[in-house]
């Protein structure tokens, strides 16, 4: 699949989401309009807080200890996710993780670990855009990437409705191997609805033996 999309890009290059020009997804000049930043703020209740840190209300329920997202899921964003999700473009993955990468602050021997799709989706894409962004961040941070986690859970979650997400993200994340509780963990995903997800992920991670669970997000629906 990798092989092909890279000789159909060859033979019918990508055009800019946003200009139209021709060679990339989303060209050097547009990626800033991609993605019109969020205010540092918590991710499940919105209130403004520092370094994207989930408020002290929020912090139960073995939730991350911060949650940074680059923007709102509309327009540009959107149809990036798309893109990346269901046109087969696999090289969106490259401009979503520049920007996380950007917005994130120096995080010394973080471990990243992605959220993994669902078996079924990966099988139809041919990847998993999750661990295509988390790697390209890790690459560009100089940090390690790990597969960690497998879902367990595959019930797909699009047009679910907040009470829903909750109850099928349930334990729906196991970790491959135990953790050094020394080494924090940075999970990375491409689209943050409920919150649902992460909090099964990051919860894994902690009955694994991670003692802090960080995450990065490329868009939010709100």
């Amino acid at each position: 699949m990798f092989l092909l999309e890279k000789a159909l890009s060859v033979i019918a290059p990508h055009n800019c989401i946003v200009c139209e020009a021709e060679g990339a997804v989303v060209c050097a000049y547009c990626l800033p309009d991609v993605a019109p930043p969020l205010p540092s703020r918590c991710y499940a209740c919105f209130s403004l807080t520092l370094e994207s840190a989930t408020c002290a209300k929020c912090r139960n329920k073995s939730r991350p200890k911060n949650v940074w997202v680059v923007t709102k899921y509309e327009e540009g964003a959107k149809e990036l996710i798309h893109d990346l999700k269901f046109a087969r473009k696999r090289q969106a993955h490259k401009p979503i993780a520049e920007l996380i990468a950007d917005l994130l602050p120096d995080l010394p021997d973080m471990l990243v670990v992605h959220v993994p799709t669902a078996t079924s989706r990966r099988r139809q894409r041919g990847y998993d855009q999750s661990e295509l962004i988390a790697k390209a961040i890790a690459r560009q941070k100089g940090l390690r990437h790990d597969r960690l986690l497998r879902r367990i859970g595959q019930t797909r979650q699009v047009g679910s409705d907040k009470k829903a997400r909750k109850q099928h993200m349930k334990n729906s994340f196991i970790t491959t191997k135990q953790l050094d509780k020394q080494t924090p963990i940075l999970l990375v995903d491409d689209l943050l609805t409920t919150g649902a997800t992460i909090e099964s992920a990051t919860l894994a991670l902690k009955e694994a033996g991670a003692k802090k669970v960080y995450a990065a997000v490329f868009a939010q629906r709100v």
